[in-house]
């Protein structure tokens, strides 16, 4: 094709911007009204975007980036696995961690879009994580397995549906490796109906700006992007920016500490992340595969940007990654993958503390990433029907220097809202006994980390529930930590809680089995502090103890330090 002069206007590319933005949002409403899950409908565990025909992400809704980055890889996987042969009314399909995607959970549906002339001109994409996908564990997801094998249904890059025509062997192979086949089916329905309406939005605008013009914007917004990242990269001192953490364990052998390491290289307009001096490929499954490693560090890019800079994959044009094969944050085929996000969260969280002392003005303390979690197989109150049900309670962001930080957020790469109490009631047989912000979790400090979330889950059927339960930041030493002088914040825990009010300690992951009357406590972690607590002031500490932020004892530790 011979090269022309690229025609769009900084006006109409903006207006293209917003406009695929906006079908993004859409996609992502549609699918929450049209999906059975509590996972997508209530903790809104999807992502939604839109890709140029190379398979680049042009614009995106800012649901979860731990999903959205790795989008792009799993449509490029088709891609690559397809070739020419990609028509009208094809729908892709997408889970293998190892070709693209992240989890096999969470399940990449693609459907291309065309011009009036039968010519490609994009995708729509929606990733959305479906409580249950078969494996060795209800829930699937889990940190005690071992092999790829053991996480459901792996799905490489295939079509769901031929030119219209779904694919009844692939359907019903889907079907006889899950646990409750029609609510995956209901979600997958729910994602494929979405992302057709978005693609019947995106060719729209080919239709009122043109084809030529429209590829064109495609090229100026990317074009933009790089230019602004670039010039925010430049703004920042060249140097080396190296940091270091640990996860508490890898699922298996629950004493022995996991070390990832990055070291971020500025050099002028661009940035390379090195990851070696990472542990070994853990024998559980929280390894961090490539794809999710990409989210990790477009996020920390986004994370220096303006609000103003898009999202698109022009911020990771000048971005460069390694990390040394086999390692927990590029793990080799067939390593488990399934718990990834805890990792990456985890991972995340380093990312940003090597960034901020090249970006001190962007920096906070330390937030919780520990994301304590109940899994079990429950039992529909309404329908009778098994369900599986994901729940997670959220913890304290770190303070910064102009204020606290925020309470009961589910952090950085994740975004995932809280299941009502009123949800959980009517879908499983739970009933939630408590759901509250737990005083002193926040680290002390000038500026209070944010506080994390206690809840409990009584088991009311007449039965012993099942369970798996995981979390990290269990241990002290790597709970959040407080910056110039603040204090860290509370780590998390996971406990039985017997008829009796006793309580047992649980392991940070593992199974477990609740008696009827018994309760299942999720203790998620606050974030560290920032500044002296003896600057913090004191109408502001009296005002955290008559909110129930701080107990006594809380308001005392102010007090010890003035």
């Amino acid at each position: 094709m011979t090269p022309r002069e690229n025609g769009a206007d900084p006006i109409t590319t903006e207006v293209v911007r917003h406009a695929l933005e906006t079908i993004a949002e859409e996609m992502g409403t549609a699918l929450r009204r049209t999906a059975l899950s509590v996972v997508v409908k209530d903790m809104r565990d999807y992502s939604c975007a839109l890709f140029d025909a190379r398979g680049r992400m042009l614009a995106a809704a800012l649901d979860i980036p731990s999903l959205l980055a790795s989008m792009a890889p799993a449509l490029r996987a088709c891609l690559d696995k397809w070739g020419e042969d990609i028509h009208p009314g094809d729908v892709f399909i997408n889970n293998h961690p190892y070709l693209g995607a992240c989890q096999t959970n969470d399940i990449n549906i693609f459907v291309p879009v065309f011009d009036a002339a039968a010519t490609l001109v994009g995708f729509t994409g929606v990733i959305a994580h479906h409580a249950d996908w078969g494996g060795r564990t209800p829930g699937t997801a889990a940190a005690r397995s071992e092999s790829a094998y053991e996480e459901g249904v792996l799905l490489p890059a295939l079509k769901v549906e031929v030119k219209g025509v779904p694919e009844r062997g692939l359907l019903d192979i889907i079907t006889a490796n899950t646990r409750h086949p029609a609510q995956n089916h209901g979600d997958l329905r729910a994602q494929i109906a979405a992302a057709r309406s978005g693609a019947g939005r995106f060719a729209g605008l080919a239709g009122k700006f043109g084809t030529g013009l429209l590829l064109d914007t495609f090229e100026e917004l990317f074009a933009y992007t790089v230019r602004r990242t670039r010039a925010e990269i430049a703004k920042l001192p060249d140097g080396d920016y190296t940091a270091e953490g640990c996860l508490d364990n890898d699922g298996l052998d629950l004493d022995a500490p996991v070390k990832m390491v990055v070291k971020a290289v500025i050099s002028g307009e661009e940035i390379h992340f090195d990851f070696t001096g990472s542990d070994p490929q853990m024998r559980g499954g929280m390894n961090i595969p490539d794809s999710t490693l990409r989210s990790v560090v477009h996020y920390a890019v986004k994370c220096l940007m303006p609000s103003d800079v898009p999202f698109n994959e022009g911020s990771l044009d000048p971005v460069s990654f390694h990390a040394p094969r086999g390692t927990a944050v590029n793990p080799e085929f067939p390593a488990a993958v399934g718990d990834r996000h805890l990792a990456s969260q985890r991972l995340a969280s380093i990312v940003t503390r090597a960034l901020a002392a090249a970006a001190p003005h962007r920096a906070s303390a330390e937030w919780f990433v520990g994301w304590p979690v109940l899994i079990c197989e429950s039992r529909s109150p309404k329908s009778g029907d098994g369900v599986v049900l994901l729940a997670n309670v959220a913890g304290g962001a770190g303070a910064c220097v102009d204020h606290d930080g925020a309470d009961a957020l589910d952090v950085h790469m994740a975004n995932c809202q809280l299941i009502p109490a009123e949800v959980i009631e009517s879908s499983y047989e739970l009933r939630v006994e408590r759901y509250a912000l737990i005083p002193d979790s926040g680290g002390a400090g000038r500026h209070r980390g944010g506080l994390g979330i206690r809840a409990d889950y009584r088991n009311i059927s007449s039965k012993p529930l099942g369970f798996l339960s995981e979390a990290e930041q269990t241990r002290p030493e790597f709970a959040p930590q407080g910056l110039t002088g603040g204090r860290p914040g509370m780590p998390a825990s996971l406990a039985l809680i017997h008829e009796d009010g006793t309580e047992t300690a649980l392991p940070s992951k593992g199974q477990g089995s609740a008696l009827p009357g018994e309760i299942v406590s999720l203790r998620a972690g606050g974030g560290g502090g920032y500044g002296d607590p003896a600057e913090r002031p004191a109408e502001l500490v009296e005002a955290d103890l008559r909110d129930g932020r701080i107990t006594a004892a809380g308001a005392a530790a102010y007090e010890r330090t003035r």
